[in-house]
C-alpha cells in the first residue's frame, strides 16, 4: 500500500528542489503527478500514477541530472510500492 500523503510530500520536495536550482527538468512531471495523485480516489489509482511517475523518474535519471538529495527522494519514491 502506498501512503498517498508521503508520496505527495516526496514529489513536492522534488518540485521545490528543482525550482531552487532553477531547472525545468521534471517540473511538468512533478506538477502533473501532484495533481493526479491528489485527485486519486483509490489505492489502485495511486498505484497507477506512482508507476507512471517511476517511469518518468527513470528517464530523468538516465537523461538528465539529479542532485544527491533529489536522488535520495527518487529512491524513496521507488521503494514505496
Amino acid at each position: 500500500m502506498i501512503d498517498k500523503n508521503e508520496l505527495l510530500t516526496n514529489i513536492t520536495i522534488l518540485l521545490k528542489l528543482a525550482n531552487d536550482r532553477n531547472t525545468q527538468q521534471g517540473v511538468k512531471v512533478y506538477i502533473g503527478a501532484i495533481e493526479k495523485i491528489s485527485q486519486a480516489k483509490s489505492q489502485e489509482e495511486i498505484f497507477i500514477y506512482w508507476d507512471k511517475l517511476k517511469h518518468a523518474l527513470v528517464g530523468i535519471e538516465a537523461h538528465g541530472y539529479l542532485t544527491n538529495k533529489e536522488f535520495e527522494i527518487v529512491k524513496n519514491i521507488r521503494s514505496m510500492g
